[in-house]
């Protein structure tokens, strides 16, 4: 491999040309012989004497920058090398302008198994490393690219292994530090104000209290990782994360003008993309980081995007995926590389992944007699699960059910009379064989929307201006639940974390008044426990644990009235806070529950006697002299707890000092003596007794 680097790229070293060179020494020439030589050095030019090695040299665009290596190649002999070698600038012609190539071949004739390949430009060559790197040739071919310079840097790594100097060990932030909350409070963040402050809160049952506020935290957005183990901030720079009791910055990825970023599920990759290339030689813009390690994993070079996310990632991020044109591309982790080669999938219009598994449903849509098709297919085998072909066909929408049991695909059909209809397919992924089931619905379906922990949906139908709404269930049959609500000023149905309960709400529409009506789905009739009302509300969400719901009214939809109110489940408002210039409200994620089905089971049978602790404890947190009661008694405990863990301590000292004590004083000897004394006598005569 190095004979064919340096055929391609080696310098070489000509000795100076002078007039000393092509005569004898310098003490065997007269002065005027040298004068003589050394003007006709001058007067000939370089060109003439050095020609052929001039036109070898190098060229600027031509340096290591420019040219990459290809490895695992196959292996074949020389008839078949036209043909590998066409395959291969057809692969690489895309990346961009090739200006040589050379495939070296063994003494039999046969490939070495590695291609270089020179671009016009590095840009080019950087091109080629970050889309080919890893491609799947067929089932036994995977290129591995690599730039010619980085052979430079290998070959600085010094002999001798030399052993590094060990730092001292730094300790870590506790990232689920704020799960040890005594009351079990949800953290929330806002971010507004002219300076972009950035508050995060603890939400209690009648107040916010405040646990960090900082000023130009952020210079635009926050988003708290899927598990909220940590706070993002969007910087010109790029982004920082945030994490620990006193949010400490924990990690940094330098991108420059950062216009979108994503967690992967598992928080273990971060995404980031930016409209602009990181700098003129490197044009990639859309970077795979390592969140802990802060490492560029893999880079790519897209057009601007005007969606997000560009990458969706299954729920464990194992995996993470993109439509390429006709194709499905699913990278696998934490390789980064392709699972297998991209899936041709003609037509493919949108893909969902499963929230419980590594399932993928994807449609496509009609082409000429070739019918729509919606295919659930599973990884890493990309065997199909289910499918089913679909007729006149104008859009289709996929609803994952949270427990993966059900999907729902919502069909919009243009009849022949010019009128359109709505038909549901739902796929029972856990029963045998997957039965599809279908219903239609006669009026317009704005939204769907699944109950996460039950097997119920709901429905909005009717126009913008008059939506009607309808609850369903699944059994054996599609069943309604109830009647459906007539005439409801809502366009968005948000449900508990837990289930059961769901809020109506008409979000970003003056028409609807801001409106909201909470509702309890558990039984055969849906029962409205409260109606509230938040006027130009434009968001809405429930905390994790479904205890709380907030609305607000942010800047960016309205510039009157701006601020949040947060509600119970049941819809009493709890309180409100107006923020000038209000941006931004998002709950703290919570990790999944290390509670077993067992475990809840047994906790929600045994509520009753939690309840009047719990009640005891609300009570007391309603009135300010209780509150201060509470914090005078844990000052008190805290202050007892600190006291007697000092005198532990110091009796472990003592201890300690009577042992060594003991062991150092001698044993005396004892020798026990029995003493007899006589203190008197009596006699008693003896006398017969007659009978």
């Amino acid at each position: 491999r190095s004979s064919g680097i340096n055929a391609e790229y080696g310098c070489l070293a000509i000795p100076a040309m002078t007039a000393l060179s092509l005569g004898e020494s310098e003490g065997g020439h007269h002065p005027d012989d040298i004068a003589e030589a050394e003007r006709l050095v001058e007067d000939i030019d370089d060109s003439v004497l050095l020609g052929d090695y001039i036109g070898k040299r190098p060229k600027k665009e031509r340096s290591l920058e420019n040219g990459v290596i290809v490895d695992n190649i196959p292996v074949i002999d020389s008839k078949k090398l036209p043909k590998l070698t066409k395959v291969l600038l057809t692969i690489f012609g895309k990346c961009g302008s090739i200006t040589s190539h050379h495939i070296y071949l063994t003494e039999e004739g046969n490939t070495k198994g590695y291609m270089f390949i020179v671009f016009k430009t590095a840009t080019e060559a950087t091109t080629a490393i970050s889309s080919l790197n890893g491609h799947r040739l067929d089932r036994n071919h995977c290129f591995s690219v690599n730039r010619l310079s980085d052979f430079e840097n290998y070959m600085r790594v010094p002999d001798e292994w030399a052993q590094p100097t060990p730092q001292p060990y730094q300790p870590q932030e506790n990232l689920k530090s704020w799960l040890q909350d005594a009351d079990c409070f949800d953290h929330f963040a806002i971010v507004y104000g002219k300076n972009r402050t950035t508050g995060v809160f603890s939400c209690g049952p009648d107040s916010a209290n405040l646990v960090q506020r900082r000023e130009t935290w952020t210079e635009s957005v926050i988003k708290f990782s899927p598990k909220g183990s940590y706070l993002s901030t969007c910087h010109k720079q790029g982004i920082a994360l945030w994490g620990g009791p006193n949010f400490k910055r924990v990690a940094r990825f330098i991108h420059p003008q950062v216009s979108y970023f994503q967690f992967s599920p598992c928080e273990r990759y971060f995404v980031t993309y930016s409209k602009q290339p990181i700098s003129p030689e490197d044009p990639q813009n859309l970077i795979l980081w390592e969140t802990r390690s802060e490492t560029n994993r893999r880079a790519f070079t897209l057009p601007v995007l005007n969606y997000w996310p560009y990458f969706k990632w299954s729920h464990d991020g194992q995996y993470f995926a993109t439509i390429t044109g006709d194709n499905l591309s699913i990278y696998t982790t934490p390789s980064m590389k392709l699972l297998n080669k991209k899936l041709n999938v003609q037509n493919i219009r949108d893909f969902v992944w499963c929230p419980c598994e590594n399932w993928i449903a994807y449609w496509q849509s009609e082409n000429k007699d070739i019918p729509a098709r919606v295919t659930i297919m599973s990884l890493p085998s990309c065997e199909p699960i289910a499918s089913k072909n679909l007729f006149n066909v104008t859009n289709i929408e996929i609803f994952w059910q949270n427990s993966g049991n059900y999907l729902a695909v919502k069909v919009d059909r243009i009849m022949k009379n010019r009128e359109s209809e709505n038909v549901f397919e739902i796929f029972r992924l856990r029963e045998k064989d997957v039965p599809v089931e279908n219903f239609e619905i006669k009026s317009k379906v704005l939204s769907l929307s699944w109950d996460p922990k039950g097997p119920r949906f709901a429905l909005i139908q009717g126009d913008q201006g008059r939506t009607d709404v309808s609850f369903y269930r699944i059994g054996e049959k599609i069943a309604q639940i109830g009647k459906t609500l007539m005439n409801k000023k809502c366009n968005t149905i948000k449900w508990s974390p837990l289930g059961q309960y769901c809020v109506l709400a008409g979000l970003n529409n003056f028409a609807f008044d801001g409106v909201l009506e909470f509702w309890d789905i558990g039984s055969d009739t849906p029962t409205m426990m409260e109606a509230g009302e938040h006027f130009m509300v434009t968001h809405l969400a429930w905390d994790p644990t479904g205890r709380y719901v907030c609305s607000s009214n942010s800047y960016g939809g309205h510039s009157v009235e701006n601020g949040y109110f947060m509600w119970s489940f049941q819809g009493t408002k709890l309180y409100e806070t107006s923020l000038e210039g209000f941006v931004q409200f998002q709950w703290r994620p919570r990790p999944p529950s290390l509670l077993t089905d067992a475990h809840l089971k047994e906790i929600k049978k045994n509520m009753k006697s939690y309840a009047r602790d719990f009640e005891i404890k609300d009570k007391l947190s309603k009135s300010k002299a209780s509150k201060e009661l509470i914090e005078k008694r844990r000052r008190v405990y805290d202050e007892y707890m600190a006291y007697r863990k000092r005198k532990d301590q110091e009796l472990k000292a003592l201890c300690l000092q009577y042992e060594e004590i003991r062991s150092d004083s001698v044993e005396e000897e004892f020798v026990e003596e029995i003493v007899e004394f006589f203190i008197k006598e009596e006699v008693e005569p003896a006398t017969d007794t007659k009978e």
